[in-house]
């Protein structure tokens, strides 16, 4: 049989492979599943604690591939619902609803201010910026300068922790698609939505959280062969010319090191800066890859009495908290709660790097400034909270600061040069991939390393416009 390590049990690594089960390989196929974390679902895994569920962040389940979308059906099916979207932004100690109404938005500027918002953009109309190749001239050059500096600004930098100015255009490009000013206002005036994926109305969730179904493929996996390796760190790999040879591998608990030999392939999802410093790279590459950064969170659970407000999240543009956003897993399904309490659980998501001062705060002093912030922002009482935990996820999200593309192309070319090496998921390309989109680039990777066909090209997916969602 051939021997197959997969890093990563997150979205794409399971995808991966349960393509193997799809293709009925797993007979002549050893597949080893390597996992850091004690769980799977990657950062889309479902977390219970004391009978109430927390997501890390919200995952919508919508798509455009119908065969994302039959996958979905077939793991989930009756227990996949549809949801309306309830969203709304805070900023200057008001609600804003998100998408954007016509009645709200006016009320809660005023008119002053969105008449100059309005002009704001329509001057930029006649004097845009002529390169956009940073976040800041995208934005003004669709939203005005006006609307930038409220809405964009303090948002997209606490989120990435460097100034929009050092942020590069891709991210907006590519999560802000097809959508400016006159949009937004059509949008919020007739409720039409003119094709862009940022106000989409409705969305399925699962009964029991996204984690449900990595629960599911892995029962099934389990049960067909696939060796599951979970509390694992793949730290090391022995290279035979340019194929890997041998996986070095630390069991967490004991940090016991122990060497995988034979192997045939290896498919990772691990940050693409890591897997690279672990292959021996050139001293030129060493230094590249130092810009690829990854930008790290930590959730915050709380249980909260009663249910305080109708939303599923809230966008925290405030700068007088750091709270980024606010989950409501009550509104996001029923089941997410322990229903004999009539409480809530919430997650207060901050985003951070790993070893600043918010990371390295104790968890009790996280609790308590979860808690004094929910309560400043006006959505919880000092004797509401029963109860709150703690999870950190580090290298969650791939910053495309300035000048990222260089060493993420020095990379794909190094990676590529690797015989029996495949990448995929958020970490693996170093791209800010939603679910779907990591799914379906597990499932290239393993039809790419069994037919060879060029078509099955991962790095196609979310890149051009036909993998893109609109709808």
């Amino acid at each position: 049989m051939k021997k197959v390590v997969i890093i990563g049990a997150g979205p794409a690594g399971l995808a991966a492979a349960y393509e193997f089960y799809v293709q009925k390989k797993l007979k002549d196929h050893k597949i080893l599943i390597f996992e850091t974390d004690s769980q799977v679902g990657g950062i889309s895994k479902t977390l219970l604690y004391k009978g109430f569920r927390f997501d890390l962040g919200g995952h919508r389940f919508y798509t455009k591939f119908p065969e994302i979308h039959t996958f979905y059906r077939d793991f989930l099916g009756g227990d996949m619902y549809k949801r309306k979207r309830l969203s709304r932004i805070y900023y200057e100690k008001k609600f804003f609803d998100y998408p954007l109404s016509a009645g709200n938005a006016l009320t809660n500027l005023g008119f002053l201010r969105s008449t100059e918002i309005a002009w704001s953009w329509l001057k930029r109309q006649f004097s845009r910026h002529e390169e956009e190749r940073t976040f800041d001239k995208w934005i003004s050059n669709r939203f005005g300068d006006k609307l930038f500096r409220i809405f964009f600004k303090s948002y997209t930098e606490k989120v990435w922790g460097i100034p929009t100015d050092r942020l590069s255009a891709d991210w907006a490009a590519q999560r802000i698609q097809n959508f400016d000013l006159p949009k937004a206002v059509v949008n919020a005036l007739f409720k039409v939505n003119p094709g862009s994926k940022t106000i989409i109305s409705s969305f399925y969730y699962p009964k029991y959280g996204p984690g449900m179904l990595y629960e599911k493929i892995r029962a099934l996996l389990k049960k067909e062969g696939v060796e599951f390796h979970l509390g694992h760190e793949v730290v090391g790999f022995k290279k035979l010319k340019n194929a890997i040879s041998a996986v070095i591998v630390k069991k967490k608990k004991s940090g016991r090191l122990f060497q995988v030999n034979g192997v045939d392939h290896v498919i990772s999802t691990m940050p693409l800066n890591k897997l690279i410093s672990y292959l021996a790279p050139p001293p030129f590459l060493k230094k590249e890859i130092e810009k690829l950064r990854f930008r790290s969170f930590l959730t915050v659970g709380l249980i909260v009495k009663s249910n305080p407000f109708p939303d599923q999240w809230i966008y925290v543009h405030d700068p007088t908290v750091d709270v980024g956003r606010i989950q409501n897993f009550k509104n996001w399904s029923p089941y997410m709660v322990e229903r004999k309490k009539k409480c809530t659980s919430i997650g207060m998501e901050y985003f951070c790097d790993k070893g600043d001062t918010l990371w390295e705060l104790s968890d009790l002093a996280l609790v308590q400034k979860a808690q004094q912030e929910l309560i400043q922002i006006g959505l919880a009482g000092k004797k509401d909270f029963v109860d709150g935990f703690v999870y950190r996820v580090d290298d969650a999200y791939p910053v495309y600061n300035f000048g990222y593309r260089k060493p993420l192309k020095k990379s794909k070319e190094f990676v590529s040069r690797i015989k029996n090496l495949g990448v995929c998921g958020r970490g693996g390309m170093y791209r800010y991939n939603n679910q779907d989109h990591s799914i379906l680039t597990g499932f290239y990777a393993v039809r790419n390393y069994l037919s060879r066909d060029p078509k099955w090209d991962v790095w196609k997916i979310n890149e051009d416009g036909a993998y893109l969602e609109e709808k």
